[in-house]
């Protein structure tokens, strides 16, 4: 088995085995961006690893095995190999579904989980569990660069404990957030000087709206009551329209959105992120 670089012209014929993978050619975005292939008499594995152009402190990793070439030692040969290419020293991360297997690869490896995305689907009905507060507004009322500096702030903070951003962040955070969420729908609180207290932004990337919501400081007084506040209104909102399933993105760590979450009584799957240490 020889390993090589994952080539552009090997994407024009993707093999059934990696649909629903997002493949790229070596070193697609510089040095930090690597892809390989192994390969006997044709491709056994590929394995992709990237830095995120928000965090940069761990290399996202996703190794792919062909079916019938499982359970070989192949997938952690390819891990070995994208190891021995990382620029930097820095553990390799991935994610996923609790039942997915490719978690079960990542623990066999030594993976320690860094983060829980709690269960996320419910609908707009169960909004009569939340309560009335403040008031809120649509973000499309308020000035754009007013939002995304508290977009980015939210995201600093609720990321800090486990995935600290990185320097420039903010820029491709918010890159593609007005093509993505739905200014109408989402939600804002502020306090009398304009300042942003709590932001709920909907998001219609997907077949059903996605929700985060949080506070703007960690700290912020009755945060609880603000989140809870934003993510009615959005609720209520998205209901007028006929929309009944919605689904929420937020982590266990997310002091004022998890106890909201919970009113709504989601039901999924549980979700983790990994970190896996230096092979």
């Amino acid at each position: 088995m020889e390993f090589r670089p994952l080539r552009e012209r090997d994407l024009t014929s993707i093999p059934a085995w990696l649909a629903g993978h997002e493949l790229r050619p070596d070193l697609w975005r510089g040095e930090h961006t690597r892809a390989a292939v192994a390969e006997t008499d044709e491709i056994v594995a590929v394995g992709i690893m990237w830095t995120s152009r928000v965090h940069g402190d761990r290399y996202w990793v996703d190794v792919v095995v062909h079916p019938g070439h499982r359970r070989r030692g192949i997938g952690t040969a390819m891990a070995h190999h994208l190891a021995a290419l990382r620029a930097a020293p820095l553990a390799l991360m991935t994610r996923g579904y609790v039942d997915d297997p490719g978690l079960a690869f990542a623990d066999a490896l030594g993976a320690r989980t860094i983060q829980i995305v709690p269960p996320a689907k419910t609908t707009t009905a169960a909004r009569t569990a939340l309560r009335a507060g403040p008031a809120t507004i649509a973000v499309g009322s308020v000035d754009r660069a007013v939002i995304e500096a508290a977009n980015a702030r939210i995201y600093e903070w609720t990321h800090a404990s486990w995935s600290p951003v990185a320097t420039g962040f903010a820029d491709a955070l918010n890159e593609d957030l007005w093509d993505e969420i739905d200014p109408e729908a989402s939600s804002v609180v502020m306090d009398s000087t304009g300042r942003v207290l709590a932001l709920a932004l909907v998001y219609l990337d997907g077949e059903t709206p996605l929700l985060t919501a949080e506070t703007t400081d960690a700290a912020t007084p009755d945060g609880e009551r603000l989140v809870e506040a934003c993510i009615l209104r959005s609720l209520d909102v998205l209901s007028d329209r006929g929309v009944v399933d919605v689904e929420f993105d937020g982590h266990v760590s997310d002091p004022h959105f998890l106890p909201v979450l919970a009113r709504v009584k989601p039901t999924g799957r549980w979700f983790r992120l990994v970190e896996i240490p230096v092979l």
